[in-house]
């Protein structure tokens, strides 16, 4: 990342500048911290939610317990499994392993914490024990923990295997005490997210802005222009991009999708909430 110091740890991981302290944060606010790649950490007035955790250093398939084979990490995660916390509501947007991570997901198993997941993943789950684990197909509403999700239709295919063409790929939309958080998640350009969140106040975007390289890639990953065009097409608030800068998945440089995102935001660039993993955020009251 261009202003990070290379400051490396385990695996030859660069440590992130800045460290989140979630045990620190208000109940009466929405904070938000990046920890790489779409993995969020967010208290929702009082509703701690873990979004699309991959936070060891690989990622990809695990033939045998937690050995994992796939892509290393550049940096680090902000914080490590057992530095979360306790969790209210665990969502896993799609069925990809830099998305749904076996090694993490098992880490953070708890009777205590309900885990959402996309239509026809629940046989990924097999095994792992959770509160409750329920898939939620496009459209779908349902409230846990006093937090109301919706399933939102975008861009992508969420097969983990190539012929299990039944699995989804969800965005999902956030709302608690009238505030709506929107995770785009994996998603090309459609204006199919802008007709499910019409007339709705949305508060923060979080967008994918990286893996667009080559062309081709367009179709699943939106471009950091793109990104910026669907987040302003919902009229967002405040925008995080992410899904950049953690694992070399395409063919673009890696500090190429921050950059072209902020070029595309030119003169709206205070929009921009988060720009660096491990930042911590807090929703301007």
């Amino acid at each position: 990342m261009s202003d990070h110091k290379e400051n490396r740890v385990g695996h030859n991981l660069i440590k992130p500048n800045f460290i989140p302290t979630p045990h620190k944060w208000s109940n009466h606010e929405v904070t938000v911290a990046w920890l790489g790649h779409a993995s969020f950490l967010i208290n929702f007035f009082g509703t701690r939610i873990l979004i699309d955790p991959a936070l060891n250093s690989h990622i990809g398939i695990t033939p045998v317990g937690n050995l994992t084979i796939g892509p290393s990490r550049y940096v680090a995660s902000a914080l490590k499994c057992d530095e979360i916390g306790p969790i209210d509501l665990l969502l896993v947007s799609h069925a990809h392993t830099d998305h749904f991570d076996y090694p993490t997901l098992r880490k953070l198993q708890s009777s205590k914490t309900v885990a959402i997941t996309a239509k026809n993943t629940l046989p990924l789950w097999n095994g792992m024990k959770f509160q409750v684990i329920e898939e939620m197909h496009w459209q779908d509403s349902k409230s846990f923990a006093g937090v109301t999700i919706k399933a939102i239709e975008g861009k992508h295919w969420g097969a983990r295997i190539p012929w299990k063409k039944g699995m989804e790929a969800n965005s999902l939309l956030l709302s608690k005490n009238g505030i709506n958080l929107f995770f785009g998640a994996d998603t090309g350009y459609t204006d199919l997210i802008k007709h499910q969140l019409s007339g709705l106040p949305i508060d923060l975007a979080i967008m994918g802005i990286g893996a667009y390289s080559p062309k081709s890639f367009e179709a699943k990953h939106a471009t950091p222009e793109q990104a910026w065009k669907m987040a302003e097409e919902v009229s967002a608030k405040w925008i995080i991009p992410m899904h950049w800068g953690t694992f070399k998945l395409s063919q673009e440089p890696m500090e190429e999708p921050i950059a072209r995102f902020r070029q595309a935001a030119s003169e709206q660039h205070e929009k921009i909430a988060i720009q660096e993993i491990g930042v911590t955020w807090v929703l301007p009251r």
